[in-house]
């Protein structure tokens, strides 16, 4: 699904503005030295930011140690130590938030936005 909503993703300079696009940026008002950040922009892909907010719901269940894919089904182990490892990242990055005394929609819209950029990664 964002492969079709976002088309060639070589248009992205970066992760980061893969995420702009997705509307999961922070906005911030500034005037001088004061400097302001505040919740998500959501100028952006409706669709694609959705699924990634739904998708970043389910880190927290989801098992640190990836399962054996069934017969017949099987992912290059690269591709597989990659994932194991993205997997980890983002839930390190919902615990540390979450002690950190984060709401939870908070953590959550970190979460996405922390997927979009690993899913850009060049």
């Amino acid at each position: 699904m964002l492969a079709a909503e976002a088309g060639d993703f070589s248009r992205f300079p970066s992760a980061p503005s893969f995420a702009a696009w997705c509307g999961l940026a922070p906005s911030e008002r500034s005037s001088g030295e004061t400097e302001s950040r505040g919740g998500i922009t959501r100028a952006g892909n409706s669709h694609v930011r959705r699924a990634l907010v739904e998708a970043s719901w389910h880190v927290p269940m989801s098992t640190r140690h990836p399962k054996k894919p069934r017969p017949g089904h099987g992912v290059a182990p690269a591709a597989s130590r990659h994932a194991a490892k993205c997997n980890r990242r983002l839930q390190d990055r919902r615990d540390a938030m979450s002690q950190a005394g984060k709401r939870p929609c908070v953590a959550n819209c970190a979460t996405a936005r922390e997927m979009a950029c690993l899913y850009l990664v060049k």
